[in-house]
């Protein structure tokens, strides 16, 4: 098992896009980091597909929001519908003990 990678999220993605755009030779770039070229590859390999990921989902974030959204909205409205409930149970309750 090799070394556990010691990179955050930030410096990774640097390195990743760094790679992508040509910045550098990807030895140089893997030095800067401090992680191996093999390495380098492996989270540029792992970054785009994310990425591909992400674009076939189309869109992500978005959809679990809409997702959410329309969940929530369906919570409202049956809670709204029990509560419709037991104001006409409380009338009619009401009315009986009135009449009584």
């Amino acid at each position: 098992m090799g070394k556990r990678l010691e990179l955050d999220v930030n410096q990774r993605t640097e390195a990743v896009l760094s790679l992508l755009r040509r910045e550098e030779p990807a030895a140089k770039i893997a030095r800067r980091f401090g992680i191996a070229e093999a390495t380098l590859y492996r989270l540029r390999d792992q970054f785009l597909d994310a990425g591909k990921a992400g674009l076939a989902r189309g869109g992500g974030r978005s959809d679990r929001r809409d997702q959410q959204i329309e969940r929530l909205g369906k919570d409202v409205a049956r809670r709204d519908r029990v509560i419709g409930e037991l104001t006409i149970a409380n009338r009619i309750l009401k009315k009986t003990a009135d009449s009584t």
